[in-house]
Parts: structure tokens; sequence; C-alpha cells
């Protein structure tokens, strides 16, 4: 009977480790296929119900404008690349802030320069392995979460 024990047990620890190991699930693509343009409320909030994103903008207007109020009532740009990185910009905006997904908030990790004047009218392109970003006339950039390439490689 001890040996059956023993192996029971031996079974029991080998099945409560396994489930304690890491799982990596690879690849995984997490790119919107569009851009979301998304409406600030009065409450510095954005909510995208396609991607179940909902998140607090304040912060953004007063490090883009030094107002946190700036955004109310005007549309921001976001999309998600590959890697899961979340591009955000929009009409007046100096630079693409670049964030990833924290715990419960969005991290920035760069804010691109595009532009010395403001952009006017931007829209944010999935172009693998780049975020395009088109404005009006002007020739169109690609972003990496970390920087500008002037033209796509």
């Amino acid at each position: 009977m001890s040996t059956r024990c023993l192996k029971l047990g031996v079974f029991a620890l080998f099945v409560i480790l396994s489930g304690c190991a890491s799982l990596s699930l690879e690849p995984a693509n997490y790119a919107w296929p569009v851009e979301s343009v998304l409406t600030v409320n009065s409450m510095n909030m954005v909510e995208d119900g396609r991607y179940a994103l909902t998140v607090n903008v304040g912060p953004l207007a007063t490090t883009e404008f030094q107002d946190s109020t700036a955004l109310w009532g005007t549309t921001l740009r976001i999309i998600r690349n590959t890697a899961g990185y979340y591009f955000i910009t929009g009409p007046r905006f100096k630079h693409v802030y670049v964030f990833r997904s924290g715990e419960g908030s969005l991290d920035k990790t760069a804010a691109i320069e595009v532009s010395t004047t403001g952009l006017i009218a931007p829209a944010l392109n999935q172009r693998v392995p780049y975020i395009e970003l088109v404005d009006g006339a002007a020739p169109p950039l690609y972003l990496t979460n970390t920087d500008l390439v002037q033209e796509k490689q």
C-alpha cells in the first residue's frame, strides 16, 4: 500500500508543478486593422466598444497642450501595432504618443515628434511593421514603437 501511496503522491506533485509552469502562446498579433477615431468627453475619457478600451486622456492633454481640458469634444486617433503598442495622436498634436498596456493603465514609452506646427487632419494606418501617419497632402511618415522612420524600407 505504501508504494501505491508514494506513486499517487508523485503523480499529484507532478500535476501541481506542471500547473505552475509558464505557458507562452506565440506568435501573437495585437494589431488593430484600422484606427479608432474617438471623441473625448467632458470627463477626459475616450471609449472604444469595438476593442474594449476606455482610458482617461487628461494627462495626455496636459502633456501636449499644458491644459487638461484641451481635448474636450475633440477626436483622437488610436491604433495598435502588431507588438501591442498603442499609438495616439490628433489634430493640433505635434507628437504621436506610444503606450504599452500596464496594470489598469496605458504607460507612455515614447513621444515621437512629427510636426513643428501641429497636425491638421491626421490618420493612422497599419503598414506592418510600421504605423503610417498621414496628414493631408504631406508625405506619409512611418513610425515604430520607438522612433520615426522617414521612408518605408
